[in-house]
């Protein structure tokens, strides 16, 4: 008898169970979901990092020679000639190289102290693939750090054989066998990954991160010696103390631990960080229902407070006529969190796969765990039988006769004295609105943070609008060029070619930095600051890029030290280039090549801006400017993928909140709808003083919203600055506050749509049935 009733009043509200259901689901959803999908990956990465040997530490060191190394007999004609990088030593004297690289090796050792180090050499290369331009990092198979991992096939044993990785394969329709072109054919020999790699983040450059159009490579060391490109050292380095970061060698720019490094510890703070969120989502998420669904006993137990106390009075005890709501409202919730579980489980796998676009990783078969299933559905179960328990224990707690009797008028909380103090001087009609959406509390409190967390996540969601475009490709869309290509020598240049010298051995406040110099006619590539006007190098000035400008604090007027080998040179910066591909020093090219030649000639370049396709005999490294905008697609369409979901979650948690608490105002408050129609108000001037309130409410919310979501994101920019040296181009324009606003407005109308309804049904006799009983 007891839950039939109590069933046919929950089937009453069966609304707003629904829009509770689905903010429960979606804690149960987001736990599963992400604990699953980080550990697919998870699992398998800790046994594929440790059987590889990967590097505890990196030493990024200077790819040139020193003024200290120069001083050797031996690097006399090599200095004499001109030349002055790693790779052009290696070239022309390779025990020359072999000794200048173990002396480097044994200076950090001393240094570090209980570490061993190991060379570890790469080339980066463009080659053209179908239609589109590709690129590749060659690497050579390392002696015991950073080993290369097999997937499937074998590793190169020929000159003309390759290893490439698994998802570029996979989006290139390649398969073992197969022959693909890197300047001279090469047949594909397996599936590799390297555990320094664990995000194909090639060069500081361009944050491109399509495994579509960018792979490692493994060859035979004949093999990589032959192939052209970009190369770089680094010291790769293993230790069981402590890594001594502030090591003070000439050659040595940093010493980084791994879990600091993008391009291979990006995924230690992927794997914690998502972990805590799941878990953080989950419980803020569940806590907003747990809250909603005590604010829905409470009301329903307040509107049989009558039929309760004549249940008591009969001898039904509290326990009796407590059991049918508790138990009710847990198998509700149980059955919405197992939902939820199920749905997380089969989104799992499709997230464990969008991080394998990203991150060149092994995976394994996602395998059910009890105590997934236990923390996703009884720890969110557990609260909601202490929340209700707690509710229906107070409620049931009174007499038979207190709750027969009316309920007297609750005095004012402290909210709500707050709200009538600042509206003294206004009419009663606006007293009574703005202080009847404060009269509970709680509610109200709920009602914030949804609007809140929405407005949080759509405010991020704008700011990263264009900004992965920014940080990518930038500066390439506003370049009138199609190729940028590189050489050792002087070639004679043609029409539609413009030079520029670049140099990326200079230091600025202990930063590595690329000075470049480009001439006062370049029309190829324009710098431009933030508003659109053009910055043309001088003689005597420097432009800086703007994530350059965001590390160091730098501002136009300020003057810039630069260090050049022996030398410190000071500049006044003539402007902020809006550009955040590298960390660059834009100056004349006359000045620089005077700068590096010691006066002999102001004619230098080493690279030039072409309309056509250079010939590759004179330029051996091509890079096309279209092809490098093809490539940061997959990013940005990964960003927009989690654009979308942030807004679309938010909204979703927002409306069933919005629908819930105004659903219940109406419900609570039958007779002082019926009353206010009996006085003579119209629906209109109904629907405003009872749900309207709420809206002011809500706008309010989100303007207060906005400021706190920025300092969230400024804090987030300066951790990925200080800790990873990236810097993220969010930014925030004025016009994202009409946005939100008018988000927040659109979500509030569509919630409480049927609220209004509702209201305009209320009939004028409710106020006299109500007088009646």
């Amino acid at each position: 008898m007891l839950y039939k009733n109590v069933w046919k009043t929950l089937a009453g509200k069966w609304m707003q169970l629904l829009a509770i259901a689905v903010i429960i689901v979606m804690s149960s959803l987001t736990y599963t979901m992400m604990f699953y999908g980080i550990s697919g990956i998870e699992v398998p990465t800790e046994e594929y990092l440790a059987s590889s040997n990967q590097e505890d530490f990196a030493v990024e060191m200077l790819n040139r020679v020193t003024a200290e190394e120069a001083t050797a007999p031996a690097l006399a004609d090599f200095i004499a000639s001109g030349r002055y990088t790693l790779s052009d030593l290696q070239r022309v004297d390779e025990a020359a190289f072999d000794a200048l690289v173990t002396a480097r090796i044994d200076a950090v050792e001393r240094d570090m102290g209980n570490a061993t180090l190991e060379l570890r050499a790469s080339k980066l290369i463009n080659y053209p693939f179908g239609s589109s331009e590709h690129r590749g990092l060659v690497l050579k198979e390392a002696d015991a750090i950073n080993l290369s991992y097999l997937e499937a096939g074998k590793r190169p044993v020929r000159d003309d054989e390759v290893a490439i990785n698994a998802k570029y394969a996979e989006k290139n329709d390649i398969a073992i066998g197969d022959t693909i072109d890197l300047g001279s054919p090469f047949t594909v020999s397996g599936f590799v990954l390297f555990p320094d790699y664990t995000l194909p983040l090639f060069d500081e450059n361009y944050f491109n991160l399509d495994p579509g159009t960018q792979t490692l490579l493994l060859m035979t060391d004949n093999a990589y010696e032959e192939v052209t490109g970009t190369e770089s050292f680094r010291l790769a380095g293993a230790t069981d103390g402590t890594v001594v970061t502030d090591i003070e060698l000439p050659f040595v720019i940093s010493v980084m631990e791994t879990e600091n490094i993008m391009r291979s510890g990006a995924i230690y703070s992927e794997i914690s960080s998502g972990k805590a969120m799941a878990l953080g989502l989950s419980l803020f998420i569940v806590s907003i229902a747990v809250i909603i669904v005590a604010i829905l006993i409470s009301n329903m137990l307040e509107a049989e407070r009558g039929q309760i106390g004549l249940l008591k009075a009969i001898g039904y005890n509290r326990r009796q006529i407590a059991i049918p709501y508790l138990v009710l409202i847990l198998v509700f919730a149980t059955i919405m969190l197992v939902i939820g579980y199920f749905l997380g489980l089969y989104f799992a796998e499709p997230l464990k796969n969008l991080y394998l676009d990203f991150y060149l990783l092994p995976s394994i078969t996602i395998a059910q765990s009890p105590l997934v299933f236990l923390t996703a559905v009884f720890a969110p179960l557990f609260f909601f039988a202490l929340v209700a328990g707690a509710v229906i224990y107070k409620i049931m707690g009174e007499s038979a006769l207190a709750l027969l009797s009316p309920r007297d008028n609750v005095s004012l909380n402290r909210l709500s004295r707050i709200v009538s103090r600042m509206l003294r001087n206004t009419r009663g009609k606006t007293k009574f609105k703005y202080l009847y959406a404060v009269k509970s509390t709680g509610s109200f409190i709920i009602f914030f943070l949804g609007i809140l967390f929405s407005t949080l996540l759509i405010v991020f969601a704008l700011m990263m609008n264009g900004a992965v475009d920014r940080m990518t490709v930038g500066e390439l869309n506003e370049a009138d060029y199609a190729y940028e290509a590189y050489t050792t020598t002087q070639p004679t240049l043609r029409d539609g070619q413009e030079p520029f010298l670049t140099y990326p051995f200079a230091f600025v406040e202990d930063k590595l930095v690329t000075l470049k110099g480009l001439d006062a006619t370049n029309t190829l590539d324009r710098l431009i600051d933030e508003d659109g006007n053009d910055l043309t190098p001088a003689a005597d000035e420097v432009i800086v890029s703007a994530s350059l400008a965001l590390k160091l604090g730098l501002e136009t007027g300020d003057t810039l030290k630069i260090e050049l080998e022996d030398e410190t040179l000071s500049y006044p910066i003539r402007g902020i280039a809006d550009e955040y591909m590298g960390d660059t020093v834009y100056l004349s090219r006359a000045a620089l090549s005077e700068q590096l030649s010691d006066g002999t000639t102001d004619e230098l370049f080493n690279g030039i801006y072409a309309t056509e396709r250079p010939d590759e005999t004179d330029y051996p490294t091509i890079i096309s400017r279209s092809g490098l905008i093809e490539q940061s697609q997959s990013i940005n369409e990964y960003m927009n993928l989690m654009m979308n979901v942030m807004i679309g979650g938010s909204a979703l948690i927002a409306f069933s909140i919005l629908f819930v608490l105004t659903a219940l105002t109406v419900e609570k408050n039958y007779y002082v709808i019926s009353l206010l129609k009996v006085m003579g108000y119209n629906r209109r001037e109904v629907r405003s003083m009872i749900l309207n309130s709420y809206f002011m409410y809500a706008l309010a919310s989100a303007l207060l919203s906005i400021p706190i979501a920025l300092l969230i994101l400024r804090v987030i920019i300066v951790v990925f600055a200080e800790d990873y040296g990236l810097v993220l181009p969010l930014e925030f324009e004025w016009v994202y506050v009409l946005y939100t606003l008018g988000a927040v407005t659109l979500l509030f109308f569509a919630s409480t749509f049927i609220s209004r309804r509702k209201i305009d049904q209320i009939p004028l006799q409710e106020v006299l049935k109500t007088y009646q009983e």
